[in-house]
């Protein structure tokens, strides 16, 4: 849904912009404003989002192209909608938990309604016309026939005589043809006739047919916005007077022409379609006005045609810029083999945990030992890599039902910063894990604060980074609590934790929301906390708990998210492991 708000403020606001620069040119020739025009109403058929995804396709040789600050600033707020997405699923207590999958749902059926009741509409007299064209018989000599060959120098548009009402019109978009009442050989003389004629024909040059049905399409999906009418009309109106300009140009009598006009709707019916242009369309008192008053709009010079083209190659360009300057630069590949050499553990020891247990641990004492209990692996791919669960796709289902007990020991003074990639040495010795990285469009949840903490949230009493780091035998400090005083605990109806960041307690509502959570509270530092709740562990039963114990919650959107693919992955051997590249037993 907040893609579609974002589409539609966006292709209003270009629309009017463009609406803007059709007067600066209001003393050009028609054919310029009307090309402005159907540039509006295509952009509601290609979203800005489309074009910054095109961009975020590039990969980029060499340095990567980082944008300054203010101006990815400038590029997110040109992306995010106006208004904050609203909340899926935490609602007043007054309001029924149904409601929010109702509106989209009654929303959606409205839409649908609109468009299929407006496609009917447009069938049935496009069937009109058709049975009209079918009826008729193609004229290939007599006066009408001559004239047309001799205008249509160039031009190839078969000519089709009805007993129908309609007025002159071109009828078809692959291959047009021009449907010419029978009857108007008897109302019209050769002057006036040779006029209708020049004006259909410049139609048929300018494809007016095709791009009056590609309008109509936007005017189906976007039926409900006024502004894609008004640009409807804006763009028959311009058609029109640029046919009446190149009549005129061509050296027809302006008053033999509007004569022809005027005897032509007089004694023939307007044609039902706008993707059937004819005669007498627009506003005929103004068009008359013109054509009498002979002011045909001036040629656009050198200056003002590279300005249009600079215009449309931005308008392209600028959102795929966007999407290559602010998609984040995924790392240099690097072989894996060297990865393992420099960054492993110097001893692992992995072990199946068949105890049953519920309860998980994981910690890394002080020395660079990390231990964990009934661990999974797809708990420990999201460790090594700082991915949420819904980044991990893929996967068999045994990497998140088997269990393992693990214990490494980091070599001497080891960075705590390379944690991640011995972790990930581990898991490709030992459980032969192969992954590649994929971007996928997915809904996603930002944690934001509500201003003030929640009863059940604090500032961290202990500086958890500072004692990871210690190369001692010192405990883990104290706590009253039944959680540690460094990590995150979850017990059925509880998640708690010491110590820990913003960004990590958005991991692990991932697990439950089963969407990626982004951290945008703008809070720094660390945290104590805890989270009580009722039943099963899920969005429904956390998000309100959420807000009511610590002062935060989600806010429902879709977004680029980096996945991670499981390629394969085997269950381990039950031996220990020496931190050797190719990851055999000493």
């Amino acid at each position: 849904m907040n893609l579609v708000v974002d589409h539609l403020w966006q292709s209003t606001l270009v629309a009017a912009a463009l609406a803007l620069l059709t007067l600066a040119f209001r003393r050009a020739q028609a054919r310029t404003r009307y090309g402005i025009w159907l540039a509006a109403s295509l952009k509601f058929l290609i979203p800005f989002a489309a074009l910054t995804s095109l961009g975020a396709r590039f990969e980029w040789r060499g340095a990567p192209l980082q944008a300054p600050p203010e101006w990815t600033a400038a590029f997110d707020a040109v992306r995010q909608p106006f208004t904050t997405p609203p909340v899926d699923i935490v609602l007043p207590q007054t309001m029924p938990a149904a409601t929010s999958v109702a509106a989209p749902a009654i929303a959606g059926a409205i839409w649908a309604a609109g468009f299929l009741i407006l496609l009917g509409i447009w069938l049935l007299r496009w069937q009109r016309v058709s049975r009209a064209a079918d009826a008729g018989t193609r004229i290939l000599s007599g006066r009408t026939h001559d004239t047309l060959q001799r205008l249509a120098s160039t031009t190839r548009l078969p000519l089709v005589e009805s007993d129908a009402s309609l007025e002159p019109g071109v009828f078809g978009i692959l291959r047009p043809v021009l449907l010419w009442p029978r009857e108007i050989e008897h109302r019209l003389d050769d002057a006036h006739v040779r006029a209708v004629l020049a004006h259909e024909l410049t139609h048929a040059r300018r494809r007016d047919n095709l791009t009056a049905a590609l309008h109509m399409l936007v005017e189906a999906v976007f039926w409900f916005h006024p502004l894609v009418w008004w640009i409807g009309a804006r763009l028959v109106d311009e058609r029109e007077r640029a046919c009446d300009e190149e009549v005129v140009r061509l050296g027809t009598d302006p008053d033999v022409y509007a004569e022809s006009i005027l005897k032509t709707c007089h004694f023939f019916v307007e044609s039902p379609l706008t993707c059937v242009p004819g005669v007498t369309g627009s506003n005929l008192k103004k068009r008359i006005e013109r054509i009498m008053s002979h002011h045909p709009g001036t040629r656009l010079r050198w200056w003002a045609k590279a300005s249009l083209i600079a215009i449309a190659v931005v308008s392209v360009a600028a959102p795929v810029g966007i999407g290559a300057l602010t998609t984040p630069v995924r790392p240099a590949e690097v072989d894996p083999s060297i990865e393992r050499n420099r960054h492993t553990f110097e001893v692992t020891t992995v072990s199946p945990n068949t105890s049953g247990a519920q309860r998980v641990m994981m910690r890394v004492r002080p020395g660079g030992a990390w231990e964990a209990t009934n661990v999974t692996l797809d708990s420990m791919i999201r460790l090594a890599y700082r991915i949420q669960d819904s980044q991990l796709v893929g996967a068999p289902t045994w990497i998140r039902s088997d269990r393992f007990d693990i214990v490494a020991q980091s070599p001497q003074n080891a960075p705590v910063a390379e944690f991640g990639l011995r972790m990930q040495s581990l898991l490709t010795d030992r459980f032969n894990l192969t992954l590649h990285h994929e971007t996928r469009e997915l809904p996603v949840y930002a944690l934001v604060s509500d201003g003030t903490p929640g009863p059940r949230l604090s500032a961290a009493s202990i500086d958890c980074v500072a004692w990871t780091q210690r190369r001692s035998d010192q405990p883990s400090p104290a706590r009253p609590h039944e959680w540690p005083a460094c990590g995150i605990t979850v017990v059925p109806g509880r998640v708690a934790g010491g110590g820990i960041s913003m960004s990590q307690l958005a991991e692990t509502l991932s697990r439950f929301t089963g969407r990626m959570v982004l951290d945008q509270t703008g809070l720094a530092g660390g945290f104590d906390f805890e989270l009580e709740f009722d039943g099963d562990p899920g969005a429904a039963s956390i998000l309100p708990a959420l807000q009511q114990q610590l002062g935060l919650r989600l806010d429902s959107r879709r977004a680029p998210v980096d996945v991670l693919v499981v390629d394969s992955a085997e269950p381990p051997q039950n031996e220990p492991r020496r931190g050797e590249p190719s990851g055999s037993p000493e």
